[in-house]
């Protein structure tokens, strides 16, 4: 099995890094209090942040993506990034919404660290993870529905074959591989934009999240990678 991302997808998102952890053996439930203070924890800063900016989007990490977005022609405002729309929610305050460990715990880097990150449970995957442009006869499962979308050619998506993963980049997930109770076999990813990562070593800082946050809370020992242009294909296991 492997990851792969194709060229056109660095051509539109030029100094692309993506911070990636595949683990195995994963306890998902193994420090479920500990997550569940670190997600709180993670929820609370970003709303107590949240003054610091006029609104979710005009925070510079967050309206990097709906600039990326408009360049390739989608709305950010129709199809907003993933962690647009985690920060919206937290800025809100109240108590963090809560999924499942996994999803908390990746929840909580993406508040962290202001980008978009989620996660696929590889025991779904085919032997093929890819991040590419769709095509013809793709299909897309929405959590909140039982029919297939229509999915145009030329999105940016993660796919499993011809099975869409994720709408527009960092917008949507489908049901399919999503993390839960059951998973054992993971990969993370986060999409840190050239813009964001511009010299601060954020690609770097979520990948050490990623690795401790899995051998403390779910007794996991990853393989951490950055993936980026001129280094796009890993293997997708934890054995070294």
């Amino acid at each position: 099995m492997r990851f792969v991302v194709t060229p056109e997808i660095f051509e539109l998102f030029p100094g692309l890094k993506l911070p990636v952890a595949v683990a195995e053996d994963v306890s998902p439930s193994a420090d479920a209090a500990g997550i569940e203070e670190l997600w709180r924890q993670s929820w609370e800063d970003a709303a107590r942040s949240a003054s610091d900016h006029d609104n979710p989007q005009s925070h510079p990490r967050v309206a990097a993506w709906r600039t990326a977005m408009s360049g390739i022609g989608i709305s950010g405002r129709k199809f907003p990034s993933s962690i647009e729309s985690l920060l919206r929610r937290a800025s809100k305050g109240g108590d963090p919404p809560r999924i499942n460990p996994l999803v908390d715990f990746y929840n909580a880097v993406s508040l962290r660290h202001v980008v978009p990150t989620g996660g696929f449970d590889l025991e779904e995957i085919d032997e093929t993870l890819e991040l590419r442009l769709t095509r013809a006869g793709d299909a897309f499962y929405p959590l909140d529905g039982s029919a297939a979308e229509s999915v145009d050619p030329g999105e940016v998506a993660y796919a499993s074959g011809a099975e869409i993963l994720t709408r527009h980049f960092v917008y949507k997930q489908s049901r399919k591989a999503l993390l839960g109770d059951s998973t054992t076999s993971l990969f993370l990813v986060s999409e840190v934009l050239g813009e964001v990562e511009a010299g601060e070593g954020v690609a770097n800082a979520v990948l050490e999240d990623f690795a401790c946050g899995l051998q403390r809370h779910f007794g996991a020992e990853p393989a951490t990678f950055i993936v980026e242009e001129g280094s796009s294909e890993i293997p997708l296991s934890a054995r070294r």
